[in-house]
């Protein structure tokens, strides 16, 4: 039988105050991670601020790794409910693909730009854990079939393009200057014009003509 890996939960809550019981782990993980550093988190200090005893961290998280594992899919389902959210809300908020473009772009910029500090060490970290990339990478993968079925509805606003590599380019750009404000950020770099200059870029790239109205 293959074992589990030490990156994995080692079951998944179901009862209410196991929830409540997980969530208080995982928000003092981010706690700890954000105002210590990754050194400083382990599963007792992570068990003494959350205020359960280590057996019950360990019913459901058998090592820091899972800690932060789940932290990560936490942090990339935010990112795909962003996009689903700027997908089903754009025509009550723009009419316009351009409009489209440039809510989901301002919604992604704004979401990276949350606790920048639990997003850096997230970021740093994750590659390293062993099978810790698998999980931003289905989410990813989701987040890109959104974005290639919602261009799909759009072909008559584009120039021709292979959808699936204009899928490919476009959440890779948005993504890394997405990531890249907020661990590399000029102190200099305004908010609104990055969304404006993104947006932009991928209209430009799309063959987008623009309009006078937003």
């Amino acid at each position: 039988m293959a074992r589990p890996r030490p990156d994995s939960p080692r079951k998944k809550p179901t009862q209410a105050r196991a929830q409540a019981t997980v969530e208080a782990i995982l928000r003092a993980t981010a706690h700890i991670l954000r105002t210590a550093g990754w050194d400083a988190c382990n599963t007792n200090a992570v068990a003494k601020r959350a205020g359960v005893s280590i057996g019950s961290l360990y019913q459901y998280f058998p090592s820091k790794e899972a800690l932060v594992a789940a932290l990560a899919e936490e942090h990339a389902n935010q990112g795909l409910g962003v996009l689903l959210e700027a997908v089903s809300a754009a025509p009550q908020v723009t009419r316009s693909f351009e409009g489209t473009v440039r809510h989901y772009i301002r919604a992604m910029v704004a979401l990276h730009a949350v606790d920048p500090k639990l997003h850096r060490v997230l970021v740093e970290q994750v590659p390293r854990l062993k099978g810790g990339l698998d999980v931003v990478r289905r989410v990813s993968t989701q987040s890109a079939a959104l974005v290639r079925a919602w261009l799909e509805t759009q072909r008559k606003h584009l120039r021709a393009v292979d959808l699936d590599v204009a899928t490919f380019i476009l959440v890779t750009a948005v993504e890394s200057v997405a990531h890249l404000q907020v661990l590399d950020r000029p102190p200099q770099l305004d908010q609104d014009a990055l969304v404006e200059e993104l947006s932009e870029l991928v209209l430009g790239y799309l063959g987008v003509t623009r309009r006078a109205s937003r």
